[in-house]
């Protein structure tokens, strides 16, 4: 246990520190996304690459630990982690060309499916549900695994603060998970440092934003997420554990599948940008950046709760997660009041001119 907290202290120290240099670099070399369309919710140029500093990070960490642990058979990495390695490269490098030159959706896809063959060949795969083996079918059920997970997280950034939150809270539950019911050595290790790195990045991110996290990290932290949620449960998904990492990346996930839904009816590309999506329906309903992302933040923690529930009773956990829902939503609320009170002081002086 000593070995996972000290990954996450790396992670979120290194994170922390590495930040801000992140985003001086993106200033100075012009790496700042400009509020050009009635998508995007801030309104000034905002440094969009601050991402790497996450994918840096978790590099590190697990740098950090391989160094440690590689003449340890028993706890050093196995070539599973090296086909994660391999294939996160692959995705964080696709992320930064997209940011720097806004890639083609056919060439996003050339990057995607050739990492998501690089983990499989590498034995990231979804074998079996329960006693059922998926046989051949164990491509499609893994390919179509990651690249619903990858992109929802994606797409799921689109306010300060929202896609490294919910990261934080699905990454804590899932370590939790793991620690309690994984064998595998892999997924405990590289979500630990995902923790870590989310949260260190997060006091730069939330609102008010000095930097977003841009697709570089977005698509990483997404590929990452799918790929530990196979290691962990790769002795075999239960009916049960099936349902657990799907509640747990429950908001991305219904955000994705709900804008793939939207967009067939209305016929558009299915990657096409829109306005339509959970946060985007929060702020035209009339709650701020910081409000909308709060409520995300509560309903992925209860989510959670619900997951954690499924497979384990452990108390602390339960309880752990419950405190996070009741923190956010206080602040939620407290937040709702500071904002009545702002609108209702306009009002008034508004009366006296």
């Amino acid at each position: 246990m000593a070995i996972v907290y000290s990954v996450t202290v790396i992670a979120f120290v290194c994170c922390l520190i590495l930040t801000p240099f992140v985003i001086s670099m993106c200033k100075k070399r012009g790496l700042v996304d400009i509020p050009k369309d009635s998508r995007r919710v801030h309104s000034k140029p905002m440094p969009r690459c601050g991402g790497i500093a996450i994918f840096t990070s978790c590099m590190i960490a697990l740098f950090v630990y391989f160094i440690i642990t590689k003449n340890v058979e028993t706890i050093a990495f196995n070539k599973q982690f090296y086909g994660y390695l391999i294939g996160a490269i692959l995705i964080f490098t696709m992320g930064i060309i997209d940011d720097i030159f806004t890639l083609q959706a056919r060439y996003k896809a050339i990057f995607e499916f050739a990492a998501i063959f690089i983990v499989f060949s590498f034995g990231i795969r979804i074998s079996n549900i329960g006693s059922l083996n998926l046989g051949w079918f164990s491509l499609p059920a893994t390919f179509l695994w990651i690249i619903t997970v990858l992109n929802a997280m994606n797409l799921i950034d689109g306010l300060d603060g929202l896609a490294a939150g919910i990261t934080s809270i699905s990454a804590l539950s899932l370590l939790m998970l793991f620690i309690s019911t994984s064998p595998s050595l892999e997924s405990i290790i590289i979500t630990a440092a995902i923790v870590g790195a989310s949260l260190g990045f997060l006091p730069y991110n939330f609102n008010p934003a000095k930097t977003f996290m841009g697709d570089c990290s977005s698509n990483f932290l997404g590929f990452t997420m799918a790929c530990v949620t196979i290691l962990g449960f790769s002795r075999g998904y239960s009916a049960v554990e099936f349902l657990s990492p799907v509640l747990i990346l429950g908001v991305p996930i219904f955000d994705t599948l709900f804008a793939m839904v939207r967009r067939a009816i209305k016929r558009k590309p299915l990657f096409a940008p829109d306005g339509g999506h959970i946060h985007h329906r929060l702020i035209k309903a009339g709650f701020t950046q910081r409000q909308s992302v709060l409520i995300l933040y509560s309903i992925t923690s209860t989510l959670c709760i619900i997951a954690v529930s499924l497979i384990t009773l452990d108390v602390w956990k339960l309880a752990l997660l419950v405190g996070m829902a009741t923190l956010f939503i206080v602040m939620w609320i407290i937040s709702m009041i500071r904002t009545r009170d702002v609108k209702d002081d306009a009002t008034v002086n508004s009366n006296f001119k």
